[in-house]
């Protein structure tokens, strides 16, 4: 990564002053600045997440080192994922915590910057890719909006509306790794007609009919990202039978992917998609019984594989299972609230840290970044966040 580590010299100034001024402006910089940049790169992939967050405000040349977009892509590629929560009421906002680590009851999770106005009646979360979160919005006129945020650097941006939104709407929020865009899906799912689909690529400010799916979508979930894809559970429209619709962000095609064998006569109230370590999920809430599948070779049926199973315990039926931690606890939302269940003592407990609201409307995955949402607006106006960071 090149970067131009000397400011722009006066022409007119003697030899000696500007070496003066260069040493000065050198030694302002705080000693781990001193150090080649591949080091640097090592160090802060090493400073907890939050921490960096914390950093950026120190000085400007850590904002300047957290500013860099080729520094930033290169810390993202080896950021561990976080986990976002939102909170309700009084404790609105996004907060970050890490809960698959030892030692987070002694944790502070760390509030980030939120869009959300005095206008704003309910706002949810449809999807979340590279760092960036997407947002739905209804304000009390009940005025529909759309808008990507970086939660970390408190920057985002509006989107246009579709046309005649509906809150029966779905959407999926996904990259391109072939042209480097973002793209916002809308699948529509108006009564007594096919599905239909609606493409944004951001920075184009143009909502685009793409036809009607081959298939139709169970329920209103919104996609999951993983490998370029977006992907929602639904029946294919030949033979009814069900299949994960997979779309490809780049092409904007469809593809079929298989089903984990055991769950094709099960309504779509039992299981959800996620993703799992990097590999596409499928969690399964039968009877009394958990069980998580993961397709390890993405595309090829007979690589799903049985990754947990477990009897839920009493007091966690209905659980919204988020995440496995490298501890054996299981992490999931139960009535508004976080809890975690260890696997082999078969305890159940609050999740409680410090800072973190006791009540949450949702939790995501989440990959911290210092990526500028500058890179995808496409020449589009920016806008700063509401909120503040805390301890």
């Amino acid at each position: 990564m090149k970067r131009n580590k000397r400011p722009p010299t006066n022409r007119n100034r003697p030899p000696n002053q500007e070496d003066d001024v260069d040493e000065e402006e050198h030694d302002q910089k705080p000693y781990l600045l001193h150090f080649p940049e591949h080091i640097i790169i090592e160090i802060f992939c090493k400073i907890p997440t939050k921490t960096l967050i914390q950093c950026k405000g120190v000085c400007k040349c850590w904002r300047s080192w957290l500013s860099d977009p080729q520094f930033t892509k290169e810390l993202f590629s080896r950021t561990p994922a976080c986990l976002l929560v939102t909170g309700v009421r009084s404790r609105w906002g996004h907060f970050l915590v890490d809960l698959d680590r030892a030692g987070w009851q002694n944790d502070v999770a760390l509030k980030l910057f939120s869009i959300r106005s005095l206008r704003t009646l309910c706002m949810t979360i449809v999807g979340s890719c590279n760092g960036f979160l997407c947002h739905y919005e209804v304000h009390f006129d009940l005025s529909r909006h759309l808008h990507i945020s970086n939660p970390v650097t408190g920057e985002f941006l509006s989107l246009p509306t579709p046309p005649n939104p509906d809150t029966r709407d779905c959407y999926g929020f996904g990259f391109s790794p072939i042209s480097e865009v973002y793209k916002l899906v809308r699948v529509l799912s108006p009564y007594g007609k096919p599905d239909q689909v609606m493409v944004l690529t951001v920075g184009s400010g143009i909502w685009r009919n793409i036809g009607n799916p081959a298939y139709s979508f169970d329920g209103v979930t919104h996609g999951i990202y993983i490998n370029g894809f977006l992907h929602w559970t639904g029946h294919s429209s030949s033979d009814c039978s069900r299949l994960v619709c997979a779309f490809d962000v780049e092409s904007e095609q469809f593809q079929e992917l298989p089903l984990p064998p055991c769950i094709y006569d099960l309504d779509e109230t039992y299981f959800k998609l996620g993703v799992l370590k990097g590999w596409l999920s499928v969690i399964l809430n039968l009877n009394d019984d958990i069980i998580v599948w993961v397709m390890k070779d993405y595309g090829v049926k007979e690589s799903w594989t049985k990754e947990h199973e477990f009897k839920i315990p009493v007091g966690f039926f209905g659980i919204s299972v988020l995440n496995f931690t490298e501890e054996g606890q299981v992490l999931g939302l139960h009535r508004n609230r976080l809890q975690a269940y260890a696997l082999v003592t078969k305890g159940l407990v609050r999740v409680e840290v410090d800072q973190l609201p006791s009540v949450v409307s949702e939790a995501w995955d989440l990959v911290p970044s210092f990526v500028s949402l500058k890179d995808i607006a496409r020449g589009l106006q920016l806008e700063g966040l509401q909120g503040v960071h805390r301890e």
